[in-house]
């Protein structure tokens, strides 16, 4: 398992990240902007709404990668079973929550969201929580794991393009009653078909080609009974993964409220129009795959944690000083026929930032695995990718919760086509200032894991011992 594996291996694991990306992102983008402007429903219920689906969303990784890493057929393996149930599901899902109607009561708005929103959230822990940790067997190498989730990342980061970029091009494109197309809500429900349908299709594309997981579960395993929060408590006693599982969440708290309300933004204060918005997540996107190799370089050279830290520097230079230059410091004025391209600008620092995320620490969790093997003699891949994915989305749903009580309290109003100066200005500048004062301490924590190259190397030839013996 330590050897290379050949490029078709990676691409085929690659291509199952469209799957889980597609659905996932187009709910981060477009969903708080759905739910406010086109189901007038209220910013805070709607933040609420959101906050406990990915609550919700992120309890049940853990579990389901425990359940998969115990999970022993002859016929899926330890996790295809749950990548079909994840992809239909997914699918059903996408296709209903995009078609609430607008005229509906506030009542059967409020409960159609929350019961759809946590039914597909559920969908997509059963895809996303196995197809993670397939990418934590399919090779133990230090370095080829880097390149296995650049792969990975590339893929996922294609179906943000087709997610936000995609989705914004064909269905929010101007028309007479509607110059900003996002506003049109007939664009919805059609969207939603379309990305039920890719997800379907992936989904079960991926089925046939990524690798069955056949690790044997032992009779110990089976016999015992589960008790994943105790197993998911003990993996937080490793220094390595604890650094992981706090960076992330730290960075998603920072981060994510940007993204949030950033519909929001580029509508009411840079008044971008649905093609602007996609040349600029499209800019953001496709250098996040172009630095893919520089990522996996560094990590050679650097090591995997300073790597990862280079990649925070950039990415806070692109996310924060946008709205320094143009809002805080008006360096460069709005509404000006170059706005979009000098925004295009600062979307290449994010997106080489942004790729070092996409990629470096899924492989740093599948370190750590390795790690706690020692210590459980277990093979847990299901759990600690799950623990992730735990932090990262519980991390999600803070920023979604704190944007929509944002929205509220800088005086959002969802009935106006436009906001007044000192809203389209806060809606700006206060995500801005929250990443930079989260900044020094998610680098603090960053620097706590210390897991090198040398180190793992150490822990196989420990695991190799153990196995011979």
């Amino acid at each position: 398992m330590s050897q290379r594996l050949p490029v078709s291996r990676k691409l085929g694991y690659g291509l199952g990240a469209i799957a889980y990306s597609v659905p996932n992102q187009v709910m981060a983008s477009f969903f708080l902007f759905y739910v406010t402007v086109i189901l007038h429903v209220s910013p805070m219920i709607a933040g609420i709404i959101i906050a406990i689906s990915v609550i919700w969303d992120a309890v049940t990784d853990p579990w389901l990668g425990h359940i998969s890493d115990r999970t022993q057929s002859a016929r899926f393996g330890r996790r295809h079973l749950y990548l079909i149930i994840g992809g239909l599901g997914t699918a059903l899902g996408m296709a209903f929550l995009w078609s609430i109607s607008p005229a509906a009561s506030e009542a059967y708005k409020i409960t159609m969201l929350l019961v759809l929103v946590l039914f597909t959230k559920t969908m997509l822990t059963f895809y996303g929580a196995p197809y993670f940790a397939i990418g934590g067997t399919i090779s133990n190498n230090y370095d080829e794991r880097s390149s296995i989730q650049s792969y990975r990342a590339t893929f996922h980061i294609i179906g943000i393009i087709i997610a936000v970029a995609g989705m914004t091009v064909i269905f929010f494109r101007s028309t007479p009653d509607f110059p900003k197309g996002q506003l049109n809500p007939e664009a919805y429900p059609a969207m939603g078909l379309t990305i039920a349908a890719i997800t379907l299709v992936v989904a079960l594309i991926s089925v046939f080609i990524l690798p069955k997981d056949r690790q044997q579960v032992t009779k110990e395993e089976k016999s015992q009974k589960i008790k994943v929060w105790r197993l998911a408590f003990n993996s937080l006693k490793n220094t390595n993964f604890r650094a992981i599982i706090l960076m992330i969440f730290l960075l998603e708290i920072a981060f994510q409220v940007s993204i949030s309300i950033g519909f929001h933004v580029s509508t009411y204060t840079y008044n971008l129009n649905g093609p602007q918005i996609a040349a600029i997540g499209i800019t953001v996107l496709v250098f996040s795959i172009l630095s893919q190799p520089l990522w996996v370089n560094l990590s050679r050279r650097l090591e995997k944690k300073r790597a990862l830290i280079v990649g925070m520097f950039f990415g806070i230079g692109g996310f924060a000083g946008l709205p320094l230059a143009f809002v805080f410091l008006e360096w460069f004025p709005l509404n000006h026929p170059q706005t979009v391209y000098i925004m295009m600008g600062f979307s290449v620092i994010s997106g080489i930032g942004n790729g070092a995320f996409m990629s470096l620490p899924f492989s740093m969790v599948a370190d750590v695995a390795d790690e706690g093997e020692i210590k459980t003699s277990q093979r847990q891949e299901g759990l600690y990718f799950g623990m992730y994915n735990f932090a990262y989305k519980a991390g999600i749903a803070i920023s979604i919760l704190i944007g929509g009580i944002l929205l509220d309290v800088i005086g959002f109003d969802s009935a106006l086509t436009e906001q007044t100066a000192t809203t389209a200005y806060n809606l700006a500048m206060v995500p801005a200032w929250l990443l930079i004062g989260l900044s020094p301490v998610i680098y603090w924590v960053a620097s706590k894991y210390e897991l090198d190259r040398k180190t793992h190397n150490e822990i196989l030839d420990t695991l190799d011992e153990r196995n011979l013996n």
